[in-house]
Protein backbone atom coordinates (compact mmCIF):
# COMPACT_ATOMS: atom_id res chain seq x y z
CA UNK A 1 0.00 0.00 0.00
CA UNK A 2 2.64 2.72 1.24
CA UNK A 3 2.87 5.48 2.37
CA UNK A 4 -0.07 8.12 3.97
CA UNK A 5 0.16 11.29 2.21
CA UNK A 6 1.03 12.79 5.16
CA UNK A 7 3.62 10.99 5.94
CA UNK A 8 4.83 11.67 2.72
CA UNK A 9 4.55 14.98 2.96
CA UNK A 10 6.18 14.95 6.75
CA UNK A 11 9.26 13.11 4.80
CA UNK A 12 9.61 15.42 1.84
CA UNK A 13 9.24 18.33 4.63
CA UNK A 14 12.24 17.15 7.03
CA UNK A 15 14.42 16.72 3.77
CA UNK A 16 13.94 20.77 2.66
CA UNK A 17 14.25 21.72 6.16
CA UNK A 18 17.24 19.92 6.50
CA UNK A 19 18.65 21.18 3.23
CA UNK A 20 17.49 25.04 3.99
CA UNK A 21 19.81 25.05 6.77
CA UNK A 22 22.69 22.34 6.89
CA UNK A 23 25.29 24.66 9.24
CA UNK A 24 24.24 23.04 12.30
CA UNK A 25 24.89 19.20 10.63
CA UNK A 26 27.87 20.27 9.19
CA UNK A 27 29.50 21.96 12.31
CA UNK A 28 28.79 18.60 14.10
CA UNK A 29 30.41 16.66 11.10
CA UNK A 30 33.55 18.85 11.54
CA UNK A 31 34.02 18.28 15.23
CA UNK A 32 33.26 14.16 14.83
CA UNK A 33 35.09 13.78 11.59
CA UNK A 34 37.66 11.00 11.77
CA UNK A 35 40.81 11.83 10.17
CA UNK A 36 40.13 9.92 6.67
CA UNK A 37 37.50 10.93 4.33
CA UNK A 38 35.72 14.37 2.92
CA UNK A 39 33.92 16.42 5.15
CA UNK A 40 30.83 16.55 2.44
CA UNK A 41 30.86 12.81 2.51
CA UNK A 42 30.79 12.80 6.52
CA UNK A 43 27.81 15.72 6.81
CA UNK A 44 25.93 14.15 3.81
CA UNK A 45 26.02 10.88 6.15
CA UNK A 46 24.93 12.55 9.12
CA UNK A 47 22.75 14.95 7.54
CA UNK A 48 20.86 11.87 5.76
CA UNK A 49 20.42 9.39 8.97
CA UNK A 50 19.18 12.71 11.32
CA UNK A 51 16.89 12.92 8.81
CA UNK A 52 15.25 9.49 8.27
CA UNK A 53 16.35 8.86 11.85
CA UNK A 54 13.94 11.82 12.41
CA UNK A 55 11.19 10.57 10.33
CA UNK A 56 11.18 6.84 11.23
CA UNK A 57 10.55 8.16 15.08
CA UNK A 58 8.19 10.26 13.99
CA UNK A 59 6.28 7.54 12.16
CA UNK A 60 6.59 5.25 15.13
CA UNK A 61 5.04 7.85 17.48
CA UNK A 62 2.18 8.24 14.94
CA UNK A 63 1.52 5.01 14.10
CA UNK A 64 2.59 2.56 16.93
CA UNK A 65 4.71 0.55 14.84
CA UNK A 66 7.41 1.08 12.61
CA UNK A 67 6.86 1.01 8.78
CA UNK A 68 5.63 -2.34 6.70
CA UNK A 69 7.55 -3.21 3.65
CA UNK A 70 5.53 -1.30 1.25
CA UNK A 71 6.15 2.01 3.05
CA UNK A 72 9.55 1.06 3.56
CA UNK A 73 10.61 0.90 0.12
CA UNK A 74 8.53 4.04 -0.84
CA UNK A 75 10.57 6.02 1.83
CA UNK A 76 13.76 4.68 0.07
CA UNK A 77 12.31 5.88 -3.24
CA UNK A 78 11.68 9.42 -1.88
CA UNK A 79 15.03 9.69 -0.02
CA UNK A 80 16.88 8.30 -3.11
CA UNK A 81 14.97 10.95 -5.36
CA UNK A 82 15.06 13.91 -2.76
CA UNK A 83 18.20 13.41 -0.49
CA UNK A 84 20.52 15.34 -3.80
CA UNK A 85 18.96 18.22 -2.73
CA UNK A 86 20.70 17.66 0.42
CA UNK A 87 23.99 16.86 -0.98
CA UNK A 88 23.82 20.19 -3.03
CA UNK A 89 23.31 22.30 0.02
CA UNK A 90 25.69 20.88 1.85
CA UNK A 91 28.01 21.37 -0.87
CA UNK A 92 26.78 25.23 -1.20
CA UNK A 93 27.34 25.46 2.58
CA UNK A 94 31.24 24.52 1.99
CA UNK A 95 31.65 26.66 -1.49
CA UNK A 96 32.45 23.12 -3.02
CA UNK A 97 30.12 23.73 -5.57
Amino acid sequence: MGLADADRKELDSLIKAAARDPKVPIELARKMIPHQGSIEDFAYGLVSGMVIGNFMSLFESRNGRQPDRDETADILSIVMVKMPLLRRAIMKELDLR
